[in-house]
Formats: structure tokens, sequence, C-alpha cells
């Protein structure tokens, strides 16, 4: 039962989204060298501190309950128009409903519901991790006002990819006490999993194809849009895939007065050839600035989930401080901008080990 519950599925960590962040001006003749860190987490039934662990803290919503997770890493150079560098990436998402989240929780917490109950389970997790070579080059586009706008168009290559794509339906019942009864399919592709007589070790390749774009509307106002992995496909060959079917029926007695207990387990495990899309990410923000201040309203989407922000920010001589606040998760944000570097820290909860949605960002990049 408890490969079927979910375990493991959980145990991605999850992410939010953030706000979009502020474009890096390119030198014109120079080069400059650049450095991001962007790790954001959320999940809305427990903490992400409690994800792989004892739910202590259970608030599931109603319905739908997701966990998501995109972190990143780059280091890289531009020069004019083209820019050149190296990320490491990882992203996962979980999309289950709250009776599938309910089941799990009461066989962790080892309860059992006062019967009839019926949980109708069903579950979706996906989780990638990857390293690659991105290039990228903007170009003019017409604007507003004889204003001009610019596109970037990147593109990369992964290589060292890891992945893990999971899927559980089925149904699970306590019609009397004592009693139940479950029936569930779960499939597994995991490239790390091994088992006897494997014929080739799995192998991946893969690309994607991102686009950004910067739109003057007007003196104060400003579009950017942002489309990660607009077009993407991982092609796996050799991988490890484990499909199962596991049933019991413990809901009757014989004439003894004992249950019957009629488990039945049917699986098999192959190395197929599957293609995969990188979750795609998709965000507007809307810019406005007034002298030393400014404000914005972001939304993005992702894994299915439209995340909201809000955001304000001051200028105070060679400093500016930004507020974000994102409705989705219910999280907060104070960041720092100053010359070639900008920081920013976001949660719902000021304890972060509480905290269901938490987000780090840092950037710093240097002209010469």
């Amino acid at each position: 039962m408890r490969s079927i519950l979910l375990t493991g599925v959980l145990a991605c960590g999850a992410a939010g989204a953030q706000a979009l962040p502020a474009p890096t001006a390119p030198a014109p003749d120079g080069w400059t060298v650049y450095s991001d860190l962007a790790v954001w987490q959320a999940s809305d039934a427990v903490p992400i501190s409690q994800i792989d662990g004892d739910w202590t803290s259970y608030t599931p919503r109603a319905g739908r309950n997701t966990a998501l997770m995109r972190n990143r890493a780059a280091l890289g150079v531009r020069k004019g128009r083209w820019r050149l560098g190296w990320e490491l990436r990882q992203d996962a998402f979980l999309v289950t409903d709250r009776a599938s989240l309910d089941a799990f929780y009461l066989y962790q917490q080892k309860h059992k519901p006062a019967p009839p109950a019926s949980f109708a389970l069903q579950a979706r997790y996906f989780s990638w991790k990857a390293q690659g070579l991105r290039i990228g080059y903007t170009l003019d586009a017409p604007g507003f006002g004889g204003r001009s706008s610019t596109v970037e168009i990147s593109g990369a290559v992964y290589g060292k990819q890891r992945l893990r794509a999971r899927s559980v339906d089925g149904t699970l019942s306590y019609p009397q006490a004592e009693t139940y009864a479950f029936a569930a399919n779960h499939t597994d592709a995991d490239s790390r999993m091994t088992y006897p007589f494997m014929n080739e070790m799995p192998s991946a390749s893969g690309a994607g194809l991102s686009l950004a774009a910067t739109v003057p509307l007007a003196e104060a106002w400003t579009l950017r849009l942002q489309a990660d992995d607009l077009a993407s496909r991982l092609r796996w060959k050799h991988l490890p895939v484990n499909a199962e079917s596991l049933s019991s029926n413990v809901t009757s007695y014989d004439a003894n007065g004992y249950v019957n207990y009629r488990p039945m387990l049917r699986g098999r495990k192959q190395q197929l050839e599957r293609d995969f899309k990188v979750p795609r990410y998709t965000a507007a923000a809307l810019d406005y600035r007034y002298e030393d201040w400014g404000a914005g309203l972001h939304l993005a989407r992702y894994a299915g989930e439209t995340i909201p922000t809000l955001s304000l920010s001051r200028r105070f001589g060679w400093l500016t401080v930004h507020g974000n606040l994102e409705t989705r998760f219910d999280s907060a944000g104070i960041g720092l901008e100053a010359g070639n570097f900008r920081f920013q820290l976001q949660s719902d909860k000021l304890d972060l080990d509480d905290a269901k949605a938490r987000s780090l960002q840092l950037h710093y990049h240097l002209v010469f």
C-alpha cells in the first residue's frame, strides 16, 4: 500500500512562482558576466520541511492540491546582442486532490476512518533535473509611440538528466470496522531504477526553446513577457518503467469468523523509449514607474496553477527596496537592489520551517 499511496511522490519539495526578474541590460560594446540563482518552493497540504517526514501540520485545500518546484542556477556572459551560459535546473510538480491526500495522511498517521468511508485515489508526479548550455540572441521589434521593443530568443541543450514520472489511480474503501478494500494502478518511470536483467543503461537527450520580451507601452508603463520551455523535447532510450496493479479485498469473513484476505499484485518492468516535455512556465508583468516609486502586477502560470503577484518598490539613493505580495500561496517577500546586485526572499511564514511557500533569488553581473 505504501508504494501506491503516494510515498515518495511528495518527496520532491515544491515550488511556487516568482515575479519576473528585472532585465539586465547588456553592455553595448563590452562584455557582461552574470550569475543567477533562483530557488522556488510551495506546497498546499503541508509545510515544505514536513513533506518527507511526519505531517504534523496537515491543512490541505478542498479539491485540487499541488506541490511545485523550480530551481535554477546559471553562469554566463553577454556580448552585444548575444548571451551564452551554463545552467543547472530542477523542475518538479505533484498534482492530486484532497481525497488522495486524506488517504495517505490516515495511513501515515496509522489512523483509520470511521466506516463507511471511501477514497478515490489519483495523483500525477513529474521530476526532472539536468544541466546544459544555453545560447540567446536579442533583437529589436516594433513597439508603441515610436519606441522599440526587445525580444530574446534562447535555446538550450541538456545532458546529465534525471527523470521520474509517476501516476496513481484507484479506490480505497472501509465499508465496516476492521475491513477494507483497495484497487489501484501505479506507473513509475525512473531513470535511476535498477532491476535484474536490464538490457542497457538509460540514456537521454533534450532541448528547449524560450522567449522573453520587453515592450514599452508609454513613458511610465512597461510590459514584460516570459515563456520558458515554450517548446521542448526530452527523449529517453531504455528508460526503466514499472507498471503494476495492486488490489485486495478484506471485506468478508469465512465460516469460522476469520477475515478473507485476497491480495493480488500484477506488474511488469520494462525498458522503453519515451518522450517528455519540460513543464512550461509563462509569465507577464505590467510595471509602472513614477520618479523613485515603482509598482507592478505579475501573473505566472506553471503546472496548471496561476500565481498573481503585486509588487511595490522605492529607490533611496543607491539602494532600491522591493516588496511583493503573492496571492496563490499567500506569501510575501522583500528584495534589495544595489548596483549590479539583486536579492529577494519570499515566504508565507516568518519561520521558514513552517513555510508552505518560500523562494530565494540572487543576481549579480559585472560589466567590463
